[in-house]
């Protein structure tokens, strides 16, 4: 199985500071993703895109066609899934955060959503974590979204997700990024 690569998930910030972030990860790590807020869309989708990275945003499918982003990140529903898909068509990816639902990580899967994003830290029935369930049942990616950092893997690691999210402390400077990045990808790639 490959390793994980990384889903990053930008704050609101300046464009400039989020660009010289991301272009640090990009440097040291396998950067897959970058979900963006959808006021930043529009000033970062083309930078991003030139470094390899898949750029996701929230709120109106009409934000991704706009501004020429890879995809749209929504909360697990149903009508918010086909509303969407509709909207964007076949071409554009749809993922869906279903925060510790298995339920509801099941239901978006067949339905077509392209990921599922999937809290790590909730309740464990029967001993099983939710991404080492979903990893053994399933083939949709699924990305473990709560953030962590190198310590955190040896726990997350052995459950095999596609996608995992660095630390929001990243985002604090491209030093920041760079130091959080590498030493998350030293951990998956050792």
């Amino acid at each position: 199985m490959p390793p994980p690569r990384l889903f990053l998930v930008a704050p609101d910030m300046m464009p400039g500071e989020l660009l010289a972030c991301l272009k640090a990860a990009c440097a040291v790590g396998d950067v897959a993703s970058l979900f963006v807020p959808p006021q930043l869309a529009e000033s970062v989708t083309k930078s991003a895109q030139t470094m390899g990275v898949a750029i996701m945003t929230g709120g109106d499918p009409r934000n991704v066609s706009r501004n020429g982003c890879d995809g749209l990140h929504i909360e697990a529903n149903l009508e918010a899934y086909e509303e969407s898909r509709s909207s964007l068509g076949p071409d554009r990816i749809v993922g869906a955060y279903c925060g510790t639902s298995r339920h509801q990580a099941m239901e978006m899967a067949e339905a077509g959503a392209d990921y599922v994003a999937i809290s790590q830290s909730g309740f464990v029935p029967g001993g099983v974590p939710i991404i080492s369930w979903w990893s053994e049942m399933f083939e949709v990616p699924c990305v473990a979204f709560d953030p962590v950092d190198a310590a955190s893997l040896d726990t997350l690691l052995p459950q095999n997700p596609d996608f995992i999210r660095p630390s929001d402390a990243m985002w604090s400077s491209p030093e920041e990024a760079r130091r959080i990045v590498a030493s998350i990808t030293a951990r998956i790639n050792p």
